[in-house]
């Protein structure tokens, strides 16, 4: 079972200067799984990685500590820093920036062309390789680009958001990488920023990596009754509205809300978490959304619909507010369903921001 991320593209810099993510999603079942990754009831999560060498008052430093930050308070693992993947994402993310400048590019890609500015490599595998990673490596990526915040804590803050408040990059980004290697660059003359995240698995990997994407069997896996969640039980200054990525999850909605998701491991053939019921509301009052499952889930599924673009990775149920949620409020989720035929549910509660 693969994972494939593919290409997801962004508004031009020239369109708007709010701009969403680039990278993420999933889906396909392409070879046959490995071996499990530890005896399936207890996990291999991350929860003390090394101290990253990023200087203190980066952008870099700052995303490896909020990212974390969040993973962790989620419960899916830390990412370990991987300088390799650092020179790659680095790499991409300055051909982003000075090309959506010179206008070369219009809108955001994990593919490079070879006569434009700053070329390094053409793919994301491609150019953690020419970076140094080992060929059994399985490497993921996710890219951005925004407006220069003139701090290292703002522009990791702005950047994340356009992951964290997506539905095909939040779940990436929270997925069952191991490593992360960051690239944030600056174009003085435009007053931009590129920021790129590449990812790297290495346990429990077999098989030739797919370019952009993660081993289904691989990596950092939850416990077989673990479940996570986001936005994670209590977090507050939760953003409204969801930040627009292509392809998008839901193109008939004008402005959806902030999507919710609930995550299952899925690390084996045939792994499929199925949803009876998924509910959001506010003052007890119910918030009109939408169920989104991969479609290996619609079999079983009590009121979904499948992912429009087969983009989400199996063992994840999204819950899409249909509009931008009200400011200042509490929220209380709640979702029930099946996990290859176990009974599994959950209710938490977060508030949203001004």
């Amino acid at each position: 079972m693969m994972y494939s991320k593919i290409t997801l593209t962004a508004l031009s810099i020239a369109a708007a200067l709010a701009l969403s993510a680039c990278g993420g999603g999933g889906g396909g079942d392409s070879s046959t799984p490995a071996t499990p990754v530890v005896p399936a009831d207890t996990g291999n999560l991350q929860t003390n990685v090394p101290t990253p060498t990023y200087a203190g008052s980066t952008a870099q430093a700052s995303i490896f500590s909020q990212l974390n930050a969040y993973r962790s308070a989620m419960g899916v693992g830390e990412l370990k820093q991987d300088s390799m993947l650092d020179i790659s994402a680095s790499a991409h993310a300055l051909y982003l920036v000075d090309n959506l400048a010179n206008h070369n590019i219009t809108s955001l890609s994990h593919n490079e062309v070879s006569t434009f500015a700053d070329y390094y490599e053409a793919t994301p595998l491609s150019r953690a390789r020419k970076a140094g990673v080992p060929a059994t490596e399985w490497v993921g990526e996710n890219a951005a680009a925004g407006l220069n915040q003139g701090t290292g804590d703002a522009n990791a803050a702005d950047c994340l958001a356009q992951y964290m408040n997506s539905l095909y990059h939040l779940a990436a980004a929270t997925f069952i990488q191991e490593t992360v290697g960051i690239g944030f660059q600056t174009n003085a003359g435009q007053g931009t920023y590129g920021c790129v995240l590449d990812f790297g698995e290495t346990t429990n990997v077999s098989g030739n990596p797919i370019d952009n994407g993660f081993l289904a069997s691989g990596g950092q896996q939850m416990a077989t009754g673990a479940s996570a969640v986001t936005p994670y039980p209590n977090e507050t200054n939760v953003a409204r509205a969801m930040v627009a990525e292509t392809p998008n999850p839901a193109p008939d909605l004008a402005s959806p809300g902030r999507p919710v998701l609930f995550r299952v491991t899925a690390s084996s053939a045939g792994d499929v978490l199925t949803v009876t019921s998924f509910t959001l509301t506010a003052n007890g009052s119910p918030v009109p959304a939408r169920i989104i499952v991969p479609s290996a889930a619609m079999t079983g599924s009590t009121g979904a619909t499948a992912d429009v673009n087969n983009e989400l990775f199996t063992g994840i149920v999204a819950l899409l507010p249909l509009a931008p949620l009200a400011a200042n409020t509490a929220y209380t989720a709640t979702f029930s369903g099946q996990r290859d035929g176990t009974p599994v549910s959950k209710t938490w509660q977060f508030t949203t921001g001004a």
